[in-house]
């Protein structure tokens, strides 16, 4: 596991802009949880902003976009599951956990960047 740990080092009225931005994405992956087009529109901000930002707020884009595309995964696993008789109690476990993990990403990648840090790893798929 990669222990990086990105620290902001240009001056804060450079990044503001772009850390707005991260916060706002982390905000709107949290209404996500229970309207999906805001997290859609999160992922397209945070590659739209990627590039573009200081090393710091990168990995916090980059954890916004692996969050939204192992949530799609996931859903999609579980929607297969729910459409089978069988297998249908599980994937109504699935979703209730992807809600979960989803909201608590949320949280932590957003009190990461309230304290100012980078997200220690960002193409990790836990906090």
């Amino acid at each position: 596991m990669n222990q990086t740990i990105y620290e902001p080092t240009s001056t804060p009225a450079a990044d503001r802009d772009d850390r707005l931005l991260a916060g706002l994405n982390y905000a709107l992956l949290i209404v996500g949880n229970i309207i999906g087009v805001s997290s859609l529109v999160a992922v397209i901000i945070a590659y739209a902003r990627r590039d573009g930002s200081p090393h710091w707020l990168q990995s916090h884009f980059t954890y916004q976009i692996k969050s939204f595309w192992a949530a799609i995964v996931g859903i999609v696993a579980c929607t297969v599951m729910v459409l089978t008789v069988i297998l249908a109690p599980f994937g109504l476990i699935g979703f209730a956990l992807i809600w979960v993990w989803m909201l608590a990403r949320s949280i932590v990648g957003l009190v990461r960047l309230v304290d100012g840090r980078g997200h220690p790893d960002p193409h990790g798929m836990w906090m």
